[in-house]
C-alpha cells in the first residue's frame, strides 16, 4: 500500500486506508479516501473537480509462505464543481465482466460501458496531472511522473486477471 500512498501524495495530502467491508464469509477489503470525494482544481477546466476512489481486494495464499493482492472491483469518478459525473472507470465482474468508462457527453448514454484495459490508481492520478492540469502537491513539483511510474510498474508486472 506504501506505493499506492506514494502516488497519491502526488497530488494531495489526503490519506489512504484499508477499511473491510462487513459480509458474512467475505474476506474482501477496500481502499478508501480519508476526503471522499477529493476535492482538485484543474486548470484546463478553470474549476474544482472531486475524485472517488473505490478500490476493493482481498489476500491470496499462493504458497505456504507467499500471497498475493487480487483486485475484486474497482471505481474511479471524476465530477465536475456541480457534482455531475465526467468520466469513471470501473470494474464489477459480477455485474459487467468486463473494465469500463462511463463519459458523461450528451451522445452516450451514461448506460453505455465503453471496454478499456485494466485501469490503474496511478494512471488516474497521472492524466489528472497531465491532462487536466492539476497541481501537483508541492513536495512533488518535479517528480510526480517518476513517482507515479515506480508505483505503477509493480502491478503492470505482477496484474493477474482472475478475483
Amino acid at each position: 500500500m506504501a506505493p499506492l500512498k506514494r502516488s497519491l501524495s502526488c497530488v494531495t495530502a489526503a490519506q489512504l486506508f484499508v477499511s473491510s467491508i462487513s459480509r458474512p464469509g467475505d474476506d474482501t477489503e477496500a481502499l478508501v479516501l480519508s476526503q471522499d470525494p477529493l476535492s482538485l482544481v484543474s486548470g484546463r477546466l478553470g474549476s474544482a473537480v472531486s475524485l472517488q476512489l473505490r478500490h476493493q481486494f482481498r489476500y491470496v495464499k499462493e504458497q505456504e509462505h507467499r500471497w498475493h493482492v487480487s483486485t475484486v472491483a474497482y471505481l474511479y469518478r471524476l465530477d465536475n464543481s456541480t457534482g455531475h459525473e465526467l468520466v469513471s472507470w470501473h470494474w464489477h465482474p459480477a455485474t459487467v465482466a468486463y473494465p469500463h468508462l462511463h463519459v458523461a457527453s450528451g451522445v452516450l448514454d451514461k448506460r453505455v460501458h465503453l471496454p478499456t484495459g485494466r485501469v490503474s490508481i496511478e494512471s488516474v492520478l497521472r492524466m489528472l496531472l497531465t491532462d487536466l492540469d492539476v497541481a501537483p502537491a508541492h513536495d512533488h513539483a518535479g517528480d510526480y511522473l517518476e513517482v507515479l511510474e515506480a508505483s505503477e510498474r509493480p502491478f503492470i508486472e505482477h496484474r493477474r486477471w482472475h478475483a
